[in-house]
């Protein structure tokens, strides 16, 4: 069928960013014919079947729209496929599409009122993590009939056994952090304070980090030089490689949605180290045990956790690898597609429910504010639809 994939990047690095690329590179050998429009990538892609609106801070929902007009022709006939719905509330009446398709990978703070956002705008979502599942239901309950709102486990290529590890004894632990260099969201300005608790408790480990961004030279400055190694942005084989030698990975972000780092690395048998969130993240590690997962964001909780587990057996670790790798089963990329063809095909056989005509936008003030201003300082106003 004909598909239009909708989202806010496609170049950045990041967890959604994965998934668009897998599917770029795989519709088309499942017999969809695809298209791909991205609002903040400036519309100079090579590939033909990829276009951007060029959006920036500065523009207004009312320049927003405008954009997009000049795109409309990729949505009749199409199914619209939105990830994470960005801009779904006063946008939908320009995708025009057969079906909505929402597909929620993340969580962020303002959730629950952008989901409310989006009633009567969708004819079905996928979620990454239970967690997501159960807060579409509860925001999006017309969606409940039908099976509407379902499951679909993020692909991840793992590798084909998981690596013999040298045994816990006489040798630093190494605990891994993965993502973008920043403060939002990702918050790695509370990593200095984590590995003070490991050294606080006394604890012999080497701490290393995969990716870059705006706050690297910062942690350069404030996380102990002894003890920390700055791998870079890395992809592919060299990335596993890296993964492979840690025997924990650790977050300390303010939301996920499932954070696909933490699955590729349950797939080559790292342990988790994570706070509890309420992201689809803590599910995993609580399946593994109480002490894979500490009161975010409790430092020093996270440290005592982190000696209970090196206390144990080396028999007793090498079990919670094995059944942190099982956990991962299910993760693969044929399972995705499966599961998103599947579901994609059934929505289209199901009567449409999203607002097929939406009444015109009226006039709001809000509505001529730049963008990147008006979700710092009045995020609701982003939320005002056309009805």
């Amino acid at each position: 069928m004909r598909l239009t994939h909708f989202f806010t990047y496609f170049r950045n690095l990041g967890g959604v960013q994965s998934i668009l690329k897998r599917h770029h590179h795989s519709d088309n050998s499942r017999e969809h014919d695809s298209r791909f429009l991205f609002s903040f990538e400036t519309d100079n892609f090579k590939e033909p079947n990829i276009s951007g609106l060029g959006i920036n801070g500065w523009d207004s929902i009312r320049s927003i729209r405008k954009k997009l007009a000049n795109h409309s022709d990729l949505f009749p006939s199409s199914v619209a496929v939105c990830h994470n719905m960005w801009g779904l509330q006063f946008l939908a009446d320009l995708i025009q599409a057969k079906r909505r398709i929402g597909i929620l990978h993340s969580d962020w703070t303002t959730l629950r009122p952008f989901l409310e956002s989006q009633k009567g705008l969708l004819d079905g979502v996928l979620c990454v993590s239970n967690k997501l599942m159960e807060l579409v239901t509860e925001c999006l309950p017309e969606l409940t009939k039908d099976n509407r709102i379902q499951l679909i486990p993020y692909p991840i290529d793992g590798v084909p056994s998981m690596p013999n590890r040298v045994p816990l004894v006489k040798r630093p632990v190494v605990i891994g952090w993965i993502g973008r260099m920043q403060k939002e969201q990702k918050r790695v300005d509370r990593l200095p304070d984590l590995v003070k608790a490991f050294d606080d408790a006394q604890i012999d480990y080497r701490f290393e980090l995969l990716g870059d961004g705006p706050m690297q030279g910062w942690l350069e400055q404030h996380l102990p030089a002894n003890r920390t190694v700055f791998h870079g942005r890395q992809s592919g084989d060299e990335y596993y490689s890296t993964l492979s030698k840690w025997d924990f990975i650790t977050s300390v972000s303010d939301y996920e949605g499932l954070p696909i780092s933490m699955l590729e690395a349950l797939s080559v048998g790292v342990l988790p180290l994570y706070p509890a969130i309420g992201s689809g993240g803590d599910e995993y590690a609580e399946k593994l045990g109480n002490n894979f997962i500490w009161k975010a964001f409790k430092f020093d909780q996270a440290a005592s956790n982190l000696n209970l587990l090196l206390e144990q057996p080396n028999a007793n670790l090498h079990q919670s690898r094995v059944n942190a790798l099982n956990l991962t089963a299910r993760h693969s990329e044929s399972e995705y597609f499966r599961i998103f063809d599947s579901f994609t095909q059934q929505i289209v056989d199901l009567p449409r429910i999203s607002n097929e005509q939406l009444p015109k936008r009226p006039f709001y003030f809000s509505d001529q504010l730049p963008f990147g201003l008006m979700t710092r300082m009045w995020p609701n106003g982003c939320f005002r639809r056309n009805d």
